[in-house]
């Protein structure tokens, strides 16, 4: 069966002589594995097309159940400048790796797919100040849109205001709510600050292209991007590969 939608290339991986095994975020079925005959072969357009971050509209052939080859790929938009800023494109592939690793395969999410998208227009728009805020606010609103985002206003049982979040309950928690059952071993939580809170609260309510006028200070850019990490690295169990990199460099 032949069918045409358009796709962002999240990841790649050689495969045999020539050929790529292609993951794409797509419009109409979600985050796919496709096929790609030859593509490392020579630099082609169709190769052009494969590389991380293009957007393209791409023809398939195969069944849905099956891994369906790339009969055509056509680019739209190449987001070449992302792939030339190493900031862009470490951050933006560390998005793409919480994408691949927090939303089934197969699933399609119009939303997801166009706020995936209008971020990076919006990256590669700004300059380079601008953009530390933006890479985090882009990570908190990736979260909420996959069901993920962890919940830093008041107590996640009762409500009550607290400071206090704990990566393995993904919510800030009381005092009170918080007391380990007999036996139990007592978690280990986050300090958050109200800049922190309150911050994180605009982010997610405010429409993206008027995130820029968030001006946070670098301090809390730093600890709430610590609470982050630490809350997807409960969530998979691991921490991310993108993480580790940024960590080394």
């Amino acid at each position: 069966m032949l069918t045409t939608t358009k796709g962002i290339v999240l990841k790649t991986q050689e495969y045999a002589e020539a050929d790529l095994i292609v993951t794409h975020l797509t419009l109409d079925r979600g985050i796919i594995k496709t096929f790609a005959k030859s593509p490392r072969k020579t630099r082609s357009r169709f190769g052009s097309s494969l590389e991380p971050l293009t957007y393209a509209r791409i023809t398939l052939w195969g069944k849905e159940q099956s891994i369906p080859r790339i009969t055509q790929s056509d680019i739209l938009t190449s987001f070449q400048g992302i792939r030339e800023n190493f900031q862009d494109f470490i951050n933006i592939s560390k998005f793409s790796e919480i994408l691949i690793s927090l939303m089934p395969d197969g699933l399609p999410n119009r939303r997801l797919f166009s706020f995936f998208l209008n971020a990076m227009n919006l990256v590669i728009s700004l300059g380079q100040k601008q953009k530390d805020a933006i890479y985090l606010i882009i990570q908190i609103r990736l979260l909420m849109v996959l069901g993920y985002a962890p919940r830093l206003k008041g107590c996640g049982k009762c409500g009550a205001k607290s400071l206090d979040f704990y990566p393995n309950s993904g919510t800030t928690l009381c005092k009170k709510c918080i007391a380990a059952p007999s036996g139990g071993r007592e978690q280990s939580s986050v300090k958050i600050t109200n800049e922190i809170v309150n911050f994180y609260s605009q982010s997610i309510k405010w429409p993206i292209n008027v995130l820029i006028r968030l001006r946070p200070t670098n301090e809390t850019i730093t600890e709430l991007s610590a609470l982050l990490e630490e809350h997807l690295t409960y969530l998979l169990n691991k921490r991310l590969y993108a993480s580790d990199f940024l960590a080394k460099v």
